[in-house]
């Protein structure tokens, strides 16, 4: 049957193939099987691709995987992750003590894998959880309490000062939650190197503008009272959501929230704000530590969420350059004593730094107004409550039902979906030692073949792209040879990080990891240990020079990315996998699933905002005027066209998606498809044999061209269902245009595209104007 299913679906394209290509045998390994039957599987043959090319390649899989209750968005990252993650699972649950890939002989091996299985054990032993019950909690927050007693002593308000200064400085040196954080971004007047930035924290309810909402507030006040009358006072942890709390605990509440809306800008302060907030810094997207240009985990270039840490706007480079000291910051908010607070929070053996960038200081104003308008108390209390909400998640379950009410609770978020706790424990196994997790998966998924492979690809790539640049007649001589310059410079990082630590080498992850202390019974004790180490690895990294060879994620991760100011592109090994990548598979369909990825990636380096850098990462004008102004005139077109793209939001209406805002993605969408074609069009057509490159058919696909079906595999990658309410989100939140559009935008203007379908002239998938930059 499902061979006749194929069969069918293979005569009702035969219309498309294209004539005259070379002939290839047929490659019947269990991968090109697999692939062919995924590929058929996700199709829908009846569509016709040059009216609606998204449904013709991804309309099998939109009908067979249909969202779960609760699941808001799929598609193959997601799937990938899942299977990342369950390999993971599989690795820290091995019942063998030697475990999968531990090198028989080395010490090392065996120590990390017993350490890896101690932190996962640690954290699935809810039996231990429950005996345990609140006393962690409680001996932190005592901790941080003997810090900073709290006590109203106005005789003493320089003690008060040093007291609050050094619970700061502790709070930042353990990884704790301050209302100013700090993180490391680029610094753009020293590439290579990394600068503090101060930014904005310490809201519960995370969005400023929840706090105008009275409703919410006083649930919120009465989630906060819960808390801690189950962690602080004698509430059952069983407590139900309707049972009344002692006022004594709903004060704490009031008096909490109260001083968190003065952080928000909704109280008003007695004191006016500065209004000229810092320009953002472009490399601003910081969900990891090291800044990487696109960051957010989930789909990256892929599907709609990596960010590529610059602003959509053509912002004058001088305008982003911006230090404070720390007399600055002293200014700025009198109650605090920041010389102290770094000094408590530095390793004693690292200086302090000498220059920071402070965005958003109106926010310090805010901060030092709710100091000044609170009593030591009310801002003990505000500590202890930002404890709970941060560390109260590795308490046994009981104790975490207020903050899973906060959390169900929230606009714009579902209600919390139970977890499996496996999934919990390998989420945290690989956001505290996920190179240590990573130096198992790449023994498992990612031969150095694999790398090799990746990396001759790439290296196709870039020459499609030199190639591309002597093509474009808009470009001056002057700003091409700054671009081939640029191009020839980008470093890539394919698969793993080579050193701090060296992923593959079981003595570097454990020296790596060696001042990490695990205990196999304490699991919340597991989480403040890591969070103090990660803490100081930051705070060692400060005015250092970047470690070039250090990947910005763990190798497991689903998402590849480019660095502006590093110049450089990464594609960790968790993307690295079908039907992105795989080493047996025909190169049509890695060309069209990594390579398209690279390219993508290579093309934000002279995308909108990427282009605005040099060679060296610089932030400066390399540009020559004229040819600005045709790049301009370029990009308009892409604005023009994706203007009018929309979705079908919740209540039916339809919604257009922003050109503009979505401009830099579009841009490294289409030229990234472009040139990962030709690159492996060259690479085939070079090998009409099929000696050097493997472009063999894949069985029940032989009607179908090897360019039909790089394009094909091309929008594969963006195969997935999303909720009319999430994807309205995501055109209103996101940078990326909606998956239907990135594969029908590229497919419109492609040439390539065009021949290889016959798609007529003036067709949807054919229009006679096309967007063509790189």
């Amino acid at each position: 049957m499902t061979r006749l299913l194929m069969l069918l679906a293979i005569s009702a394209v035969l219309q498309f193939a294209v004539q005259g290509a070379p002939v290839a045998s047929v490659c019947n390994s269990p991968q090109c099987v697999r692939s062919a039957s995924q590929i058929l599987s996700d199709m829908l043959p009846s569509a016709d691709p040059c009216v609606d090319f998204s449904e013709f390649a991804c309309g099998g899989f939109y009908e067979r995987e249909k969202l779960r209750d609760g699941e808001k968005n799929n598609g193959y990252i997601k799937f990938i992750e899942r299977q990342n993650s369950e390999l993971i699972r599989s690795i820290v649950t091995a019942n063998d003590p030697n475990g999968p890939g531990v090198s028989k002989g080395n010490l090392s091996s065996g120590r990390i894998f017993k350490k890896l299985q101690s932190y996962y054990g640690a954290c699935m032993d809810k039996t231990h959880l429950q005996n345990v019950g609140r006393r962690p909690l409680q001996d932190e927050i005592q901790k941080m309490m003997e810090v900073y007693p709290g006590t109203d002593n106005k005789d003493a308000i320089d003690d008060s000062r040093k007291a609050l200064s050094a619970l700061f400085g502790y709070n930042m040196k353990n990884g704790f939650e301050n209302p100013i954080v700090f993180d490391l971004w680029d610094d753009e007047l020293n590439p290579g190197y990394k600068i503090m930035t101060a930014q904005h924290s310490g809201l519960g309810l995370v969005e400023e503008s929840l706090y105008s909402n009275e409703k919410i507030v006083k649930v919120y006040e009465g989630i906060i009272a819960k808390m801690f009358y189950i962690i602080l006072g004698d509430g059952d942890p069983s407590l139900n959501r309707t049972q009344t709390v002692p006022h004594v605990w709903t004060q704490v509440g009031k008096d909490v929230v109260a001083f968190e809306m003065v952080l928000a800008g909704i109280a008003k302060p007695t004191k006016p704000e500065e209004t000229d907030d810092k320009k953002v810094d472009p490399n601003s997207d910081i969900t990891n530590k090291e800044n990487p240009s696109e960051t957010e985990p989930e789909d990256a270039n892929i599907d709609e969420t990596d960010s590529d840490d610059t602003d959509s706007d053509e912002t004058d480079p001088d305008d982003a350059e911006y230090w404070d000291t720390i007399e600055d910051l002293n200014m700025m908010t009198p109650s605090l004593d920041w010389e102290l607070i770094f000094k408590t929070a530095f390793p004693a053996d690292v200086p302090i730094p000498t220059k920071l960038n402070m965005l958003w200081k109106f926010y310090l104003q805010r901060m030092e107004t709710a100091i000044q308008q609170s009593g030591p108390k009310t801002i003990q209390n505000y500590f202890a409550w930002t404890m709970m909400r941060n560390l109260g998640k590795y308490l046994a379950d009981p104790f975490q039902e207020p903050l899973k009410e906060l959390q169900s609770f929230l606009p714009d978020g579902s209600a919390a979906v139970a977890s499996d706790r496996w999934k919990t424990c390998v989420e945290m196994v690989n956001e505290n030692l996920g190179d240590m997790a990573g130096h198992f998966f790449i023994k498992a998924v990612f031969p150095e073949a694999s790398q090799a492979k990746v990396n001759e690809m790439i290296g196709s790539i870039r020459w499609s792209f030199e190639k591309s640049f002597w093509q474009y007649d808009w470009l001056d001589p002057r700003t091409r040879h700054n671009a081939l310059q640029k191009l020839k410079v980008i470093t890539q990082k394919i698969g793993y990080s080579t050193d701090s630590p060296n992923v593959i080498s079981p003595s570097s992850v454990e020296e790596y990891y060696r001042d990490l202390k695990i205990n196999s019974t304490d699991h919340f004790g597991n989480q403040v240990r890591s969070s103090a180490w990660k803490s100081e690895k930051i705070l060692r990294s400060v005015s250092q020079p970047v470690n070039r060879l250090r990947l910005t994620s763990i190798p497991q991760t689903v998402n590849a990315f480019y660095n502006p100011t590093m110049n450089g592109i990464e594609i960790p090994a968790g993307i690295l996998r079908p039907p992105f990548f795989s080493f047996d598979d025909p190169e049509y369909l890695n060309f069209g699933g990594i390579g398209g990825v690279a390219a993508h990636e290579l093309g934000h380096a002279f995308d909108n905002s990427g282009r605005r850098y040099d060679e060296s990462g610089v932030l400066r004008d390399w540009w020559d005027e004229s040819s600005v102004k045709a790049f301009d005139e370029r990009s308009q077109c892409f604005i023009e066209q994706y203007n009018e793209f929309t979705i079908q939001g919740p209540d039916g209406t339809n919604h257009h998606v922003n050109g503009w805002s979505t401009l830099g993605e579009n841009i490294a969408d289409n030229g990234g498809v472009k040139l990962a074609f030709e690159a492996w069009r060259q690479r085939y057509r070079s090998d009409p044999t099929g000696k050097k490159y493997n472009n063999k058919n894949l069985p029940g696909l032989e009607s179908y061209t090897p360019e039909q079906l790089f394009f094909v595999q091309f929008a594969r990658a963006f195969c997935g269902n999303v909720s009319p309410d999430e994807e309205l989100r995501k055109l209103n939140d996101d940078n990326h245009s909606p998956r239907k559009w990135r594969i029908n935008g590229v497919a419109q203007n492609s040439e390539h595209f065009a021949k290889a379908f016959k798609c007529k002239s003036g067709t949807p998938m054919n229009p006679t104007k096309k967007c063509i930059l790189w």
